[in-house]
């Protein structure tokens, strides 16, 4: 049976990724989803064979069902951290312990996104994530590694930079 480091098999990585690089058109890695309203302000999204809720709780004294979009952008970014961090780490040798990424955010002014406001926009402000990670490795190991997977991130890389978005409406 092949060695496993961090749960991954680095031999089984490295041979999808030499599989990978002879395929350039993957590169673009379409992804696709489609959301359809189910009641009040929840909706139901379908991403490859998975489901999911996203729910806004319609007064602040109610509790959701489920995470609001934005919470799931904040959590996408956090799995996508942690993913990478395994990715890179496992890649260079290096045995994770224990690892877990927090983050908290601000919006600019929800209010706006309410109709209550038109100053500033309802979107992130700012992100503030940090790694907690136990591992044979270096301390100057673990910051390159962390640093990488940062900058590598498709999430992170969707929130910081310009990404051109088309809408269009189909009315039935």
């Amino acid at each position: 049976m092949p060695e496993s480091l961090n749960g991954l098999i680095p031999a089984e990585i490295d041979a999808n990724l030499a599989a990978l690089a002879q395929h350039p058109e993957a590169a673009h890695a379409p992804k696709h989803a489609r959301v359809r309203w189910m009641n009040g302000l929840k909706a139901k999204v379908f991403v490859q064979n998975q489901t999911f809720i996203v729910d806004e709780a319609p007064s602040p004294d109610e509790e959701p069902e489920a995470p609001n979009a934005m919470e799931y952008v904040l959590g996408a970014f956090g799995g996508c951290l942690v993913t990478g961090f395994v990715f890179n780490a496992t890649r260079q040798g290096l045995r994770v312990r224990n690892l877990e990424v927090t983050l908290e955010s601000n919006q600019d002014n929800i209010l706006t996104f309410l109709g209550l406001s038109s100053d500033g926009h309802p979107g992130f402000c700012d992100i503030r994530a940090k790694l907690y990670v136990q591992a044979d490795a270096s301390e100057d190991d673990l910051r390159q590694v962390w640093e990488h997977t940062v900058h590598t991130s498709p999430v992170f890389n969707s929130l910081t930079r310009p990404v051109n978005v088309t809408t269009e409406i189909a009315i039935l």
